[in-house]
């Protein structure tokens, strides 16, 4: 008789094979016994040869799963992963988070003698994957949400009577905040624990970088009126930042509409070549701030809140 591992590592990833192989290999060598977990890759439509790099890991570690789905957003994607899986315990790790060879033995212990609960774990944020004894944790590093995917353990059981993600959010954002208030209203309590900790590798801003990240950001805009529209409720619409004072804020930090003109972006290159990166990192935080909130009001428009 087959013996089903008691773990789970659910990873849902897009177009990030590099770091993506970096973080298998951490979760491969793990001080947990390799047929007391399994690792289930769900590659959400990626386009830079993913499933070749996962399929050659598995010749070497037998416990990697991999599931490649159309391109459908992080909610199918982990979704997917869970009717797959076949531990007790479900872990989530995002697909640039390296941990430490006791990672999973440590969720395990937390969850030891417990019922309902949600494991946060630390996510350490450091842009050198080969120097991780280097990034030093932060009070920021730990989620303070009541379910976050970065880092964080529950049980299997809890997540199909929670009833899944909600696989309309297609775009980036808020798709495991929403089914937090689902988790809390079964009950569970959440435990933030220092001991599995996660190194996610986030290189140093760059201009260059600028285009994906306004992206994200108005994607993030969109998904969280899908948010509030599941949800509509005080807590939520602060949560998303859905309030006049916000908009207005944002009108006043952003007059002359400064961020869309032509010149905006030459004169951030200029300040990045003479390395005034807190400056340019103030003026992109009011950028992400603006195509937040458009996203917002496309959202607005699109679930037909007004």
């Amino acid at each position: 008789m087959t013996r089903h591992p008691s773990v789970s590592v659910v990873i849902a990833t897009y177009n990030r094979r590099h770091i993506l192989e970096k973080v298998l290999r951490a979760l491969a060598n793990q001080t947990c016994p390799r047929d007391r977990y399994e690792v289930i890759v769900v590659d959400d439509g990626s386009t830079d040869d993913t499933g070749s790099m996962v399929s050659s890991m598995m010749q070497a570690y037998p416990n990697i799963r991999y599931e490649r789905i159309p391109h459908s957003g992080a909610a199918a994607a982990r979704n997917a992963g869970l009717r797959l899986a076949r531990g007790e315990l479900i872990i989530f790790v995002d697909s640039d988070l390296i941990v430490l060879e006791d990672f999973i033995e440590a969720h395990l212990r937390e969850h030891t003698g417990r019922a309902g609960l949600i494991v946060h774990g630390p996510v350490i944020h450091t842009p050198d994957p080969d120097n991780l004894s280097g990034a030093r944790p932060k009070l920021a590093d730990i989620s303070h949400a009541f379910f976050a995917t970065g880092n964080v353990s529950v049980s299997r059981a809890a997540l199909f009577e929670a009833g899944l993600f909600d696989e309309s959010f297609t775009e980036y954002g808020w798709e495991d905040l929403e089914l937090g208030q689902r988790l809390r209203r079964l009950g569970l309590k959440v435990l933030r624990s220092n001991g599995p900790r996660g190194y996610h590798i986030k290189k140093s801003f760059s201009v260059a970088d600028l285009p994906g990240t306004l992206d994200r950001e108005r994607q993030r805009g969109r998904m969280a009126l899908v948010y509030y529209r599941k949800w509509p409720i005080f807590k939520v619409r602060m949560e998303i930042l859905l309030t006049p004072a916000f908009f207005g804020l944002v009108n006043l930090l952003c007059l002359g509409n400064w961020p869309s003109r032509p010149g905006t972006v030459r004169f951030l290159r200029w300040l990045e070549g003479r390395g005034h990166r807190t400056i340019v990192a103030f003026l992109v935080k009011i950028m992400m701030y603006k195509v937040y909130a458009e996203g917002m009001k496309e959202g607005l428009m699109a679930n037909h809140i007004i």
